[in-house]
């Protein structure tokens, strides 16, 4: 396991520009959310792969700009607009693929917009299969407000899917939707492929590490137990900190966090 920090942190700044702030400020290792379709275009794809040879960094995760839309084209009745959206995640694995992640990421469709899980699952692996071509594995994130919520629906995902399930776990979205961590880990860990990670307590469900209750050590420890070999990203919103300094600072403590937590 090893920590990394989220370019999202630092929206609106355009991505590029939190790429390089984050890279400046000694962080090794980085998932990009693209916040737009050109973003994934070719020419700008290879500015952010440079900027991260500049500096040593490895692009561990991407993030597409798609989740608004996700549930209303990849998971329609319409026909068209799944297959649309095909078309268009081949442009956002390539990208991922030349940034030299192994990872997208996936909200799904909104809570209440798609109850029949077999189909949401049929569909899920369609893009998963179309993920692979590009060596790019695909996961489902756990979000409030979507159907990917709560542990009801992450472990009914994992039996459909088997092997072929794969989740990216995050912390404050857990919190939100009064979902527990630690039993989410024990439950559906060996899908588990990438994390998000947030601290949270009275001050807020989104806070720095080291700011809130939650029991971090434990948690990495867990990881361990169940073979987890993934990274664990910093993801905080930008009210939850003053400066790229301290996403810095949390990334090494992660870091330290993760080597004190061996079992």
């Amino acid at each position: 396991m090893q920590a990394a920090v989220s370019t999202a942190c630092l929206f609106p700044k355009p991505t590029e520009d939190a790429l390089y702030d984050l890279c400046l400020a000694g962080v090794q290792n980085v998932e990009i959310f693209l916040n737009s379709p050109s973003e994934a275009s070719p020419v700008y794809i290879q500015d952010l792969r440079e900027i991260c040879n500049r500096f040593g960094a490895a692009c561990i995760a991407v993030h597409p700009w798609t989740a608004p839309s996700e549930g209303h084209m990849l998971f329609s009745a319409y026909t068209r607009r799944y297959t649309d959206f095909l078309e268009q995640a081949k442009h956002i694995f390539e990208a991922t693929a030349t940034l030299g992640a192994a990872i997208s990421i996936l909200h799904g469709a909104q809570l209440g917009t798609c109850k029949n899980i077999a189909f949401y699952c049929e569909r899920f692996a369609a893009l998963a299969e179309l993920g692979k071509q590009f060596g790019i594995t695909v996961t489902q994130e756990n979000v409030h407000r979507y159907e990917s919520q709560n542990l009801k629906f992450l472990k009914e995902f994992c039996r459909i899917l088997g092997d072929e399930a794969a989740i990216t776990f995050d912390v404050k979205q857990a919190v939100r939707a009064g979902m527990n961590p630690m039993e989410a880990i024990q439950s559906i860990g060996k899908h588990i492929a990438h994390i998000h990670l947030s601290d949270h307590g009275p001050l807020g469900d989104c806070l720095r590490i080291g700011k809130g209750r939650f029991s971090v050590v434990p948690f990495f420890t867990q990881l361990h137990r169940i073979g987890y070999q993934g990274d664990i990203t910093l993801e905080l919103y930008r009210e939850a900190f003053d400066s790229v300094q301290d996403l810095s600072e949390d990334w090494q403590r992660i870091n330290r966090l993760i080597a004190r937590s061996k079992p």
